[in-house]
């Protein structure tokens, strides 16, 4: 059905793939498709009104990678293989540049952190189901307690 799914997760936040890659494993197995895990790195630059050192773009860069490749590695017994990318700017238009980049067909992603019940869907969310060039499957199922 989909040969090509996204989904996009904050690795702080364990509320934003528990159940995204796991619902995206199940689609990705029906119908054969690449599946590829991202996150970014918000770009602080522009909220700040600083200047990065290469090198501390370089450490946030790796530092994300490694805490990705841990949360992929927990689902290493899947019958689908991951691609994995970290991007750094602003995290809604890089997940539809990466869409647009990878011509993904799905994008899974949670709506929000569980700790902003006050909305109905988060503004991340939000953004990529309005921008979108492909489908947007947007979850709101949160572990109880």
């Amino acid at each position: 059905m989909f040969r090509s799914i996204l989904v996009p997760i904050d690795i702080s936040h364990k509320s934003s793939w528990q159940f995204a890659i796991p619902e995206a494993l199940e689609l990705a197995k029906s119908g054969q498709s690449k599946l590829t895990i991202m996150t970014v790195i918000r770009d602080l630059k522009m909220m700040f009104e600083s200047t990065y050192f290469s090198y501390q773009l370089e450490q946030m860069v790796a530092d994300a990678r490694g805490k990705l490749q841990a949360i992929v590695d927990t689902f290493h017994g899947a019958a689908v293989k991951f691609e994995q990318e970290v991007r750094f700017g602003s995290i809604g238009h890089e997940i539809i540049a990466a869409a647009k980049d990878r011509e993904v067909d799905l994008i899974v992603m949670a709506s929000h952190r569980p700790e902003m019940l006050d909305y109905i869907i988060g503004p991340n969310a939000a953004h990529v189901a309005q921008h979108a060039p492909c489908s947007v499957m947007v979850l709101r199922k949160f572990a109880a307690g």
